[in-house]
């Protein structure tokens, strides 16, 4: 099964807590992510790190939540999850927009930010500073990139 790729327009916290811990990743641990910190819907890829229990079944609630799946009411518009996407789905999407580049497997995940990743990151972490919230950062991207001189 062919997995759909979302542009950077549709994402939402999921995407974007993903490109922070990258971040994190790159800076502190030679751009190698943990798998045991990420959302992987395969079983055996899931259960092939460090960690000593074997993670929980992939249940369609862990999918993606894309941008307008958190609501101003509070609620949830459970339109907005894409149940079989994972963060290494995500890595695909941030591959294809530019703003990582994935040199390593699912078994092994190394992501590296590209200058584009770098900018984007710190206008992220501009915005968590602030106070707001991941999912709020999907609301401002389109003028984000603008301001960024990223098309």
């Amino acid at each position: 099964m062919e997995i759909k790729n979302y542009k950077i327009e549709e994402w939402g916290k999921d995407h974007w807590s993903l490109l922070a811990y990258i971040e994190y990743r790159c800076v502190n641990h030679k751009c190698v992510l943990n798998k045991d910190h990420l959302r992987i819907k395969n079983p055996v890829v899931a259960n092939s790190g460090d960690y000593p229990l074997p993670k929980p079944e992939w249940k369609p609630e862990y999918g993606t939540k894309l941008r307008g799946y958190f609501l101003p009411d509070g609620k949830k518009d459970e339109t907005k999850i894409v149940q079989d996407h994972d963060d290494l789905d995500c890595i695909e999407d941030m591959e294809k927009e530019g703003l990582v580049e994935n040199l390593g497997t699912g078994f092994n995940p190394v992501c590296k930010l590209t200058a584009t990743g770098q900018k984007i990151v710190s206008a992220l972490n501009a915005h968590k500073q602030e106070g707001s919230t991941f999912a709020q950062f999907s609301e401002t991207i389109e003028k984000t990139l603008v301001d960024l001189g990223i098309e």
